[in-house]
């Protein structure tokens, strides 16, 4: 594999990395470690994930890691990229070139003088609201070239106001036109379509496509051509036809690996990838996803490409339920747009907020998603009503299981289906026909979204079954997830299937406790805090049923600090029921562990 990166070539069947086709000397730890994140460019890779990539089979402390790091900064320095690789404290290293170009819109010169200088001078810096308000002042100016209407569009897109840049676009088809450069123009006419799929005006996206097509078809050009089929799998998706999807994707980066633009190639692939996960080709997906934003991610594609790449991977994780890796992406993307937008997207807070409820603090994640539903709303329409399932999943952590109720019916009312939440819920109060037949529905569901989703609605809807009493039910859905080992290996799918499996133990059965352990232990991998304490909670309950009460309290106790951690108030309470219901056994608990979680 052959990766560029600001002035550098890496040959990895050569091992041969070059500085402006010179070769470099460099030892081979360290190149080791360069491919390594550069395939992995953009993702945060765990120390650990590292040391077992370079010193398989042999135990070596983090100092060895950090000055293999240390050497291949230096190495970097020689081409100006020595602050490439980006540590994250007691977590890992990423590798990413976080200066964002232009891409495909650069104008030819950013010298003069005039307003219009200064304009594409601010959009260069990424001061997209500055450079969006003299673009507008000049907008009546004749002078205004298709170059800078393409530009002035992209910096309203990156303000974080994409509808805004609508009317803009459609000035920029019509000069691309009237300057006779029909390629150009529909160009603009597929980044119209985009914008307009995203708020949820299908039938405009499909208008806007189809004239590009016209276009195109008048002045062949590649790079649009790539560009157009790429949208035409985005649009195949949505209408739930994934196989159409994966051709057109596939098309598309056929035709980018031949053109002179890393984004497209990126952003092609990336798709491409999306679309195998989909269809549960998960190593394959996640493979083509990672090289996708190795080429993004250190190629400075313009900021839009660069968010779409990270804003589909982030998809991926959170559908899949894959939170280990979704933390890493997450922590990549917050540099990444902090680096390239003036204001996140409604996608970007989107992720982040259940990233966050999964893994940290349930009030912050609240807040996220509360900043999300806004932006979606005028901006992203079409992911409205996920932002409803994710904001229920919040307050049903939390406790809150009216407004959980009442944003899961909003889901629903949006189009979108809220489960495995809203199912859980159904189960919690009693319904267990409703929940069941609530994830049945899911089931039946052929968009991307259900089809990466399938997993983790398959394990959820046997473990209702499983606490309902419904033995039989459980074990076949049990069963498809066992037939596909590999496309359903997920720490937290594996903990759910673990949970499962200790529901259909009989009370006196020793395996029931052992599942629950490896529940916990999973959940705790990756990295789930409120699923880790809720487990430990049922663990405890166990563990009190076989007479080991020093074991339960210790689950209790860390159980309550997650809890208190988290700001959750519904296991906070659980938590307390639970240790009250031991005083009367222990009236020592009154004193002891209840006041060391206080200290």
């Amino acid at each position: 594999m052959h990766h560029s990166f600001g002035q550098f070539e890496l040959d990895e069947a050569a091992r041969r990395l070059s500085l402006e086709g010179v070769g470099q000397k460099i030892q081979p730890l360290v190149f080791d470690l360069l491919v390594y994140l550069v395939r992995n460019a953009g993702r945060v890779v765990p120390k650990e994930e590292l040391m077992d990539a370079l010193w398989p089979d042999v135990i070596v402390t983090e100092a060895s890691l950090q000055r293999v790091v240390s050497l291949t900064r230096k190495a970097l320095a020689a081409g100006g990229l020595q602050d490439a690789i980006h540590s994250y404290v007691r977590h890992g290293y990423r590798f990413a070139i976080d200066e964002p170009g232009l891409g495909y819109v650069r104008p030819a010169t950013f010298g003069g003088d005039d307003n219009l200088a200064q304009a594409r001078r601010l959009a260069a810096a990424r001061d997209w609201s500055a450079a969006a308000k003299l673009f507008a002042g000049l907008a009546d100016l004749e002078a205004l070239s298709p170059a800078d209407i393409d530009l002035w569009a992209l910096v309203v897109e990156c303000g974080g106001r994409p509808t805004e840049a609508i009317p803009v676009l459609t000035r920029a088809v019509a000069a691309h036109i009237e300057a006779g450069d029909s390629a150009r123009a529909a160009r603009s006419a597929v980044t119209l379509a985009k914008i307009q799929a995203e708020r949820g005006a299908a039938a405009v996206a499909e208008g806007w496509l189809e004239r590009a097509a016209s276009l195109l078809s008048q002045a062949k050009d590649a790079s649009t051509e790539s560009y157009l089929l790429w949208m035409k799998s985005r649009l195949a998706s949505s209408g739930g036809r994934p196989e159409e999807a994966l051709r057109l994707a596939s098309a598309a980066h056929s035709i980018a690996e031949h053109c002179d633009d890393p984004g497209l190639r990126a952003l092609t692939l990336t798709y491409k990838g999306f679309y195998n996960l989909a269809l549960g080709k998960i190593e394959e997906g996640n493979e083509q996803q990672n090289h996708a934003a190795a080429i993004a991610l250190s190629s400075q594609v313009d900021p839009i490409t660069g968010s779409l790449v990270y804003c589909n991977i982030l998809w991926s994780c959170r559908t899949f339920a894959d939170w280990s890796r979704a933390r890493q992406w997450s922590e990549g993307f917050e540099s990444w747009c902090t680096a390239s937008f003036a204001q996140t997207s409604g996608a970007c807070d989107l992720h982040r907020a259940e990233v966050v409820a999964a893994q940290q603090i349930l009030p912050e994640a609240l807040a996220c998603i509360n900043e999300a539903l806004p932006k979606l709303s005028a901006e992203e329409s079409w992911s409205l009503g996920e932002g409803f399932r994710v904001r229920g999943d919040i307050f049903a952590m939390i406790g809150d299981l009216a407004s959980a109720r009442a944003d899961y019916d909003q889901a629903y009312a949006l189009g979108w289906d809220a489960e495995p939440g809203n199912a859980l819920l159904l189960f919690e109060t009693g319904d267990l026909e409703g929940a069941l037949a609530a994830i049945d529905r899911a089931l039946q569901g052929t968009s991307w979204f259900h089809l990466q989703r399938r997993g983790n609605l398959l394990v959820n809807a046997a473990c209702i079954a499983a606490r309902g009493g419904r033995s039989n039910q459980a074990s076949i859905y049990l069963a498809e997830i066992d037939a596909q080992p590999q496309r359903w290996r997920q720490p937290a799918t594996q903990a759910l299937i673990a949970e499962t499996k200790a529901a259909l133990c009989k009370p006196d059965d020793p395996n029931k406790n052992r599942l629950l352990l490896l529940a916990r232990q999973l959940w705790t991998s990756a990295g789930v805090d409120y699923h880790a304490a809720r487990i430990r909670l049922q663990l405890a309950r166990a563990l009190l049923g076989s007479g080991d009460v020093s074991g339960a309290k210790v689950e209790i106790t860390a159980a309550e600090r997650s809890a208190r951690n988290l700001g959750s108030q519904r296991l906070d309470q659980e938590a307390a029921l639970l240790r009250h219901s031991l005083l009367p056994r222990n009236q020592s608990l009154i004193d002891g562990p209840k006041q060391e979680l206080f200290t």
